[in-house]
Formats: C-alpha cells, structure tokens, sequence
C-alpha cells in the first residue's frame, strides 16, 4: 500500500478571491483548476459558489489537515501493507445551501456507491488512483472527524479493488460495513449507532431486500426514510441511516486487523 496526498486546499480557497463580482469569473477558475492542469482532478463535488466553503477551508488549513491526512495515511499504509495499491488522496470540501450544486443524500450515496468518475491518467491500473476523501461543510472540522474520513475512503477503494463497485443492497453494506468500522464507526463526525429493538427491526425488513439493485430501494434502505422522502423516493419505515447502521453492525469484528490483499480474479 502506498499513499500520498495531494495539496489542494490552498488553491480550492484562492479561488474565491477571484472573481468578488462575477461569480462566472471563479467558475472559470475553478474550470481550469479541475480540467486544465498537466492532470484531471477529481473535484466535481466542490462547488466554487458554496457559501461556507471559504471560512472551512480556512479552517482546513488552519488545522494543517493534509499535514494530518499525510499522517493517517502513513498509519493506514502501516496496517495494510499486504494491499497492492497506490492512491493519491484528495481532499474535496463539499457544502449544499442555496448553491444548487449538490444534494446533501444525494451526493453523499453517489460518492460511496457510484460508479468510477473520477478522471484516471491513461497509464493507471484499478490498483492505483485517485480517492476523493469528502468533507461536508456542515460537520466542524476537527482532527477525528478527518481522520475518519480518510480511513473510510481509503477502506472503500480497497474494497472495490477487491469485489468491484457494489450493485445490489447486500454489497452496498458490506462495502459501508468494512469502510464505517475501519474509520471509527461515525457518520457525519458523529458514532453511528443503533439500539437493539432498531437494529432486530431494521434487519427484519431488510433481510428480503438485500438482493435487490433497484436504486430508490438501496438509497432508502441505507438512507433512512426522511433522506428517501427529501430526495423524492419511497420510504420504506426505516429510520434516520438504519442500513448504514446496520451495515456496521454486521462488519466482521476482525475488520481492524485481519489481513486484506489485492485479487485481480475476484469479480
């Protein structure tokens, strides 16, 4: 396993001192961040109009957060060393009100269960690429919560190294299971946890589920009812992230230590 991080902070705030009265200005700035330079970035979830984007990625660098990512990442590179991989981490501040860039659910359950989109240089093998680490500008910024992120999107990508992206339910949480337990068990910076009558009640309706890959189905299984509602899909009665919950409930208890490896014919 190899990591390293890549600094973007630093310019993801320039930006917005381009621009102060015309928004379309930045918009091309940030434009030419993304797409122009000697390689893609994979920054579509940042959005150069977000309102409270400046004052956090103050915060960001403030804390010196890729200096921090740079440590987790050499911890993470320490536990699975037999990984065969090499990613470069970036870290994308994401925020939702009054910018009509992103949906809160929505963009959250694309960038755990989507497909691949971030932008690979030609020479890249599925064992080395880009993994977005996402920071949501409504979750203060705090050493832990940082923490957690990374370790559970690097835990993701090795993953799908592994099984490929998930399709149907049961892989959805399988995948969240490994990548919420190695990051400490928190959604949104705080511990996710179901109590026990939640949990029996949550896996009873779940359990004829799990095969399914219709969409509307998973992301409210996952989701909760409130998310699925917000964003327009059926409700199922499941409460605020049961199957996420739920997910990391059933994470095999040896998910911190037991060895992981690379398998190019595991499908």
């Amino acid at each position: 396993m190899k990591l390293s991080v890549f600094p973007i902070l630093k310019e993801l705030r320039a930006l917005y001192d381009v621009g102060e009265r015309n928004t379309l200005e930045r918009f091309w700035a940030y434009k030419a961040l993304m797409v122009d330079g000697p390689q893609p970035l994979p920054l579509g979830d940042f959005s150069p109009m977000g309102k409270r984007q400046p004052e956090y990625l103050d915060s960001l660098l403030s804390m010196n957060a890729e200096a921090l990512s740079a440590t987790f990442a050499q911890e993470i590179e320490a536990e699975l060393s037999a990984v065969q991989a090499e990613f470069r981490l970036l870290l994308v501040v994401v925020d939702q009100p009054n910018n009509g860039w992103t949906q809160r659910w929505l963009s959250d359950a694309a960038w755990r269960f989507g497909p691949e989109k971030v932008p690979q240089n030609p020479d890249q093998t599925p064992a080395r690429r880009w993994v977005t680490v996402q920071l949501w500008t409504h979750v203060p910024p705090t050493p832990d919560s940082l923490r957690a992120q990374v370790r559970g999107a690097v835990r993701r990508a090795v993953w799908r190294m592994q099984h490929g992206p998930p399709v149907t339910l049961a892989q959805m949480m399988r995948q969240e299971g490994a990548a919420l337990a190695y990051g400490g068990g928190t959604f949104a910076g705080q511990p996710l946890v179901l109590e026990p009558d939640e949990l029996a009640y949550t896996r009873e309706v779940l359990e004829a589920l799990r095969p399914s890959d219709h969409w509307p189905t998973c992301f409210a299984a996952l989701y909760g009812d409130e998310a699925a509602t917000e964003v327009g899909f059926p409700p199922l009665g499941m409460s605020r992230l049961a199957g996420l919950g739920l997910a990391l409930e059933e994470a095999p208890a040896d998910e911190l230590t037991r060895p992981l490896s690379y398998r190019a014919d595991l499908p």
